[in-house]
């Protein structure tokens, strides 16, 4: 390669956009006048991508209209009854990550941890749901967690508390090869039952079933479900773990620190309330720790996963995880995720060829994947990462509302990923942003509405078609979130 090529090509893997197929190789690659350069093993990014100057903008389509949901009341009933299909399975609480024995990655007939306090968390806040319901669901699960964490640890140096998956019906757990510890799930669990607790207490300030549950000083529950899984937060928050995709292992995901800061947050206050101030104390003091620790996560241009994953579709999750409105970092209309939007979309928008065709044919929004360099099952377009993204930006748009214009830089990086120019003023902001969520959730029903309310786990990169591991609970989820989201910026604009 000429001088002048290898300076053009001289491009650290975060900031490479993908110019090749699947399947490229170094001759393919530079036959299309695109750049070759292999990747060390643990980092993540394309070997095949564009050189300086050559890089494609967003290719985001977007369509200024709120006046219709992207999906109908009808469409979320059928999502909201697959969804809850999956949860309490077999009448034991546990939360099925999806009713699929034969996926590309295997046997999805377990309750995964992650899976099961996120989706849980999403049916707590469900607006559909009468309250009783809602209670019942969480009350079996809270007693599932109970089970759980009581359980005998069956591998050397991992607590029970950090096993990833459990065995349906019996709660077992699983014990075959896995990547672990996997660190987010006491503070995902902890803060789900928090909501829960929360909505009990203030129904009743001696709810029998917390104080026997949930925080207690019984020796039998471990002194309570969430109290258990913050006290594991306290000593293990910046321990080595799995990453959210389970494949890479690192102590410092931002996935897993903003969502364990939100449960020492939440924890303080929890803790305050239940009469214990030490522990109040510990959780702020922990908290404080890893927010110092959140600030290298931010790279100026983007906030990133890890150093060697670092455009990763789990920091839009972790942006709607691991907000807490008591502290404020990361708000949905920050500097720092207005670039990440901007980045990711960029980035996302070269990795499929289904986005680069649905752009082209003016379908609205972006499809997003785990992570540009992805190869699990062919690398593709998640349904939960797309409707994550959406859920910002609803979120965005409502905390525009709330909290005022966005300040210009923020702005400027919003406009530069969403393709769009704002209006001047909050409501106009607020409805542009609202309208952005939109224009994803529509690209995604491109894909998935004639499947009869069906969520799988991924969407082909090249056709179009739902695949992978049929009815994810996750998706369904993240779709619920996002519509939920929506529904709460709708009523606060109207």
């Amino acid at each position: 390669m000429a001088t002048a090529s290898a300076l053009q090509c001289d491009i650290d893997a975060s900031s490479r956009a993908d110019c090749g197929e699947l399947a490229s190789d170094q001759d393919s690659c530079e036959a299309a006048n695109c750049c070759w350069s292999p990747l060390d093993d643990g980092q993540s990014g394309p070997w095949c991508f564009y050189s300086k100057g050559d890089e494609p903008g967003s290719c985001f389509v977007f369509q200024n209209s709120t006046d219709t949901a992207p999906f109908s009341d009808s469409e979320v009933a059928a999502f909201q009854t697959n969804f809850l299909a999956n949860v309490d399975v077999e009448s034991v609480g546990a939360v099925v990550a999806a009713p699929d024995h034969d996926t590309p990655g295997g046997n999805y007939y377990y309750h995964w941890m992650r899976d099961g306090a996120l989706s849980m968390r999403s049916l707590w806040a469900n607006p559909n749901l009468d309250r009783a319901t809602v209670s019942d669901y969480l009350q079996s699960y809270a007693k599932w967690v109970v089970g759980r964490q009581s359980e005998t640890a069956v591998h050397d140096g991992v607590d029970v508390r950090v096993e990833p998956k459990f065995m349906i019906p019996d709660g077992s757990v699983f014990t075959g090869s896995w990547c672990r510890p996997q660190n987010d799930g006491p503070g995902l669990r902890a803060i789900t039952l928090m909501f829960y607790a929360e909505e009990l207490l203030e129904a009743d300030a001696k709810d029998s079933f917390v104080a026997e549950n949930l925080w207690t000083n019984s020796d039998s529950v471990n002194g309570g479900a969430i109290k258990y899984d913050l006290d594991w937060v306290v000593n293990g928050w910046d321990s080595n773990t799995c990453d959210l995709w389970e494949e890479v292992q690192s102590s410092d995901f931002f996935w897993n620190r903003v969502t364990m800061k939100k449960a020492m947050l939440m924890g303080s206050a929890f803790a305050a309330k239940m009469g214990d101030a030490a522990s109040s104390s510990k959780y702020a003091e922990i908290a404080a720790a890893i927010d110092a620790k959140l600030d290298s996560h931010w790279l100026g241009t983007f906030v990133a996963e890890e150093t060697n994953r670092q455009k990763d579709g789990a920091v839009f999750v972790g942006f709607n995880n691991g907000f807490d409105e008591s502290d404020g970092k990361y708000a949905p209309t920050s500097v720092e995720v207005a670039s990440t939007v901007n980045v990711y979309n960029t980035a996302f928008c070269s990795e499929y060829k289904i986005n680069t065709d649905d752009s082209a044919s003016e379908v609205p929004g972006v499809l997003i994947g785990r992570y540009p360099g992805d190869n699990y099952a062919g690398g593709n377009p998640w349904v939960l990462s797309t409707a994550a993204l959406a859920q910002l930006l609803y979120r965005a748009a409502s905390y525009t509302l709330s909290n005022g214009i966005p300040d210009d830089e923020a702005l400027e990086q919003f406009s530069a990923g969403l393709n769009v120019d704002f209006p001047v003023d909050a409501k106009g902001i607020s409805q542009t942003l609202a309208a952005a969520g939109d224009s994803v959730l529509l690209r995604l029903k491109e894909h998935v509405g004639g499947d009869d309310g069906h969520l799988d786990e991924q969407i082909d990169r090249n056709t179009g078609e739902q695949m992978s591991a049929k009815d994810l609970t996750w998706s369904y989820a993240e779709v619920l979130n996002a519509m939920a989201a929506r529904s709460v910026w709708e009523a606060a604009y109207n």
